[in-house]
């Protein structure tokens, strides 16, 4: 006769199992239906499956555990100890049983034994995986899952297996050390948020850093900036603690700045960055939603903070000595006259030129492109096209650097040991240009862009509200989501 341990909640399902033998092969949540005065809902992942978990895989999870949740408070077993109970981010569900609860109950095959350091209490790891090639949203949610679990009193951990754009030390160095061992994979669940040992990925984010979040965090009688204060903070403490570039890009960047600075003091000067995102990403304003902001607003906000930001004496020396900085993912901006002669006489120049991206016609003149003529043939083979980084950033772009001309690898998928290296450069030319326009007395950038938003964050919050950060699109203050 069938023992029912466990229901799926897939297609309202049965299995028939005896203790943990029988489990499903696919991490799926579950109904424990016996050994407990009611039902609970638990995670079961196998010991075996790969970790991390793919994306979809996580985001099942959490809406299997949804339904499992919203079925158990209608039952009538619920109903017959119905009490009322907190709703919001930090209400336990308390039909839920975590795995290692459903381990020692045998509903779950048990842990392996770790040697070693113990395993932590309580831990939060970031799984560094992405669909739209985005470092700073990468970035965002990094240093807020580190703020949040130094909040909540969680060990942290970086997971970097799926990053499309690498190791994580191959930019950074490592993570604070723990004083205790990460959990086993199958522990770590990507919701309830209640759970021991959670997981977070851009996959989990509405479960994570959803509305129950903002509800929590937010204050929603607050406008503009002020409103995210709390999050602001939460993502800051994450800066401060894993934002240390390394290596030679490291020592770049601290003598770009020192450069910099030496030549502001020495002309009673401030340093004000520009950072102008193009590519896929258009600006939240709806005149320019399909397009993108007018060049020429960035420049004269530009230009207009440099003048803010300059000492009231000797002010025409400062304003035509100190170069504005340029950032952007389109290398023509920097030469268009829509910047340029707007800022006159101030200079222009780019945030750094250690690792740039290129334009076609840089790559052609560095590289031609040769005609082949095959011997003895009248037909000339076809050379693929030198291609550059024209108009911005693209995330199929980005996936399909290193492959052959018509391919695109998606997210995820494979590479080649050559293609991660040339996105390793487009990921440090990146982290160079924040690590320069970090240090600015002054930035202007569009908050539709993650880097902007980046950005208020290194620029410190006094810098947000006093108006050394300044966005300029659609009029708003900073957010995480802009």
């Amino acid at each position: 006769p069938p023992s029912p341990l466990l229901e799926s909640s897939v297609q309202e399902s049965e299995y028939e199992l005896a203790g943990s033998d029988g489990l499903p092969d696919e991490p799926i949540a579950l109904i424990v239906l016996e050994g407990l005065p009611d039902p609970k809902w638990t995670v079961s992942i196998p010991h075996n499956a790969s970790f991390p978990l793919e994306g979809k895989q996580y985001r099942d999870i959490c809406e299997q555990g949804d339904d499992l949740k919203t079925r158990l408070e209608e039952s009538s077993i619920s109903r017959r100890h119905w009490r009322p109970h907190k709703s919001g981010y930090y209400a336990n569900d308390p039909n839920f049983l975590d795995v290692a609860d459903a381990e020692m109950l045998g509903v779950l095959p048990k842990s392996s034994p770790i040697t070693g350091l113990e395993v932590c209490k309580r831990s939060l790891t970031f799984a560094m995986e992405t669909e739209d090639a985005s470092f700073g949203k990468t970035l965002l949610m990094l240093w807020m899952s580190y703020g949040l679990a130094k909040k909540e009193g969680r060990a942290f951990f970086v997971d970097d297996t799926r990053w499309p754009y690498g190791k994580y030390t191959s930019y950074f160095a490592p993570p604070p050390p723990q004083a205790c061992a990460p959990p086993p994979p199958h522990q770590m669940l990507p919701c309830p948020h209640e759970a021991r040992h959670l997981l977070v990925s851009a996959a989990t984010a509405p479960w994570t850093f959803g509305l129950s979040f903002e509800e929590k965090f937010t204050k929603p009688r607050r406008h503009g900036s002020e409103k995210n204060r709390v999050v602001y903070d939460m993502i800051s403490t994450g800066y401060k603690a894993l934002f240390q570039i390394i290596g030679e890009d490291a020592s770049y960047a601290r003598n770009r700045t020192s450069s910099l600075r030496m030549d502001a003091s020495s002309h009673n000067g401030a340093i004000v960055g520009m950072q102008i995102r193009r590519g896929d990403l258009h600006p939240f304003e709806y005149q320019f939603s399909r397009d993108y902001l007018p060049l020429e607003r960035y420049a004269t906000a530009a230009r207009s903070l440099s003048s803010r930001l300059q000492p009231k004496t000797d002010h025409y020396t400062a304003t035509s000595h100190i170069p504005l900085l340029l950032a952007s993912d389109d290398p023509n901006i920097i030469t268009s006259p829509d910047v340029t002669q707007p800022l006159t006489p101030l200079p222009l120049q780019k945030a750094q030129s250690r690792i740039t991206l290129a334009t076609k016609a840089a790559l052609d003149l560095a590289s031609p492109v040769k005609l082949v003529r095959l011997p003895g043939s009248g037909y000339i083979k076809y050379i693929p096209e030198n291609s550059g980084w024209e108009g911005g950033f693209y995330s199929r772009l980005f996936f399909s650097i290193g492959q052959p001309a018509g391919s695109h690898a998606e997210s995820g998928e494979e590479v080649s040991e050559q293609a991660m290296r040339l996105r390793e450069l487009v990921g440090r030319a990146y982290l160079l240009d924040l690590a320069v326009l970090g240090e600015a007395d002054g930035v202007v950038c569009a908050v539709s862009s993650a880097t902007c938003r980046v950005l208020g964050v290194m620029v410190g919050w006094e810098g947000v509200v006093g108006g050394s950060w300044v966005n300029v699109d659609d009029g708003r203050g900073w957010s995480w989501d802009g």
